[in-house]
């Protein structure tokens, strides 16, 4: 069974996600404010109570394979999470809109806010951050294999069933960031999430991708159907490391 990328089947209407935008503040108390360097143990494994990423350090119940960066985000709620992706959670984050885009999601240059449209981030504009949401979905019946891609400048997190699949932590120009796959999934229907967020100028870019042959996504749905099991397999055990072995809170 060969590999394809999701551009390349013919439906592209069946590999489409929902993604929602947001604008951090210029004046967010960690815009131009954190630690340069790209690390694949930013967060934790699990998303949080509020369904964001947790912050990857002891303070958080990290022991081993900590997020060490000098400087990191500072915007968290009392259990960790990171809220740049939540107006609720962050007076500084503001909702600009929702779209269907295509996978793969390629922005490699002036992701700026509004909507990825803007002429440049800092200030006055902000800094554009974005969540990517869908179902993937697996035909009855079958087992497929599927592996993950991601890059960004500067902040991009993958979570599969809220668990992590791709790390790309810190503050850097555009980098290819690590993902724990391949994997196995079995028949049934799981939730994807991509938190997306530049917190540092003079430039911003998002790229996401997913390899399948098998596998469609859509835009989240009311009712999720009961999910199938997700095995990992060697190949994606021994290319991440302890970023496997994490334990979240």
């Amino acid at each position: 069974m060969g590999i394809l990328f999701f551009s390349a089947l013919p439906r592209a209407s069946a590999n489409s996600v929902k993604i929602t935008y947001y604008t951090l503040a210029w004046n967010d108390p960690d815009a131009d404010n954190l630690s340069f360097g790209s690390v694949s143990n930013e967060v934790q494994n699990t998303l949080g109570p509020d369904g964001l990423p947790v912050l990857n350090t002891p303070a958080y119940g990290c022991t081993s394979g900590c997020f060490s960066l000098p400087k990191g985000p500072t915007n968290l709620t009392a259990s960790g999470e990171i809220t740049y992706w939540d107006p609720a959670l962050n007076p500084y984050v503001t909702e600009t809109g929702t779209a269907t885009v295509s996978l793969p999601f390629n922005v490699p240059s002036n992701f700026f806010p509004p909507d990825g449209t803007g002429v440049a981030d800092g200030y006055p504009y902000g800094y554009q951050a974005a969540v990517l949401s869908g179902d993937l979905i697996v035909p009855a019946h079958t087992t497929e294999t599927i592996s993950f891609n991601i890059g960004a400048d500067d902040m991009a997190f993958a979570f599969l069933n809220g668990q992590v699949v791709c790390d790309l932590g810190g503050v850097h120009g555009d980098t290819a960031g690590t993902c724990v796959s391949p994997m196995t999934l079995t028949t049934g229907t799981y939730n994807l999430e991509v938190f997306y967020t530049d917190i540092n100028q003079t430039q911003a870019a998002f790229t996401f991708g997913i390899n399948t042959s098998g596998i469609t996504t859509t835009p989240p749905t009311s009712s999720t159907p009961e999910p199938g099991t997700l095995t990992l397999l060697g190949l994606g055990l021994a290319a991440v490391g302890l970023a496997v072995v994490r334990k979240a809170v």
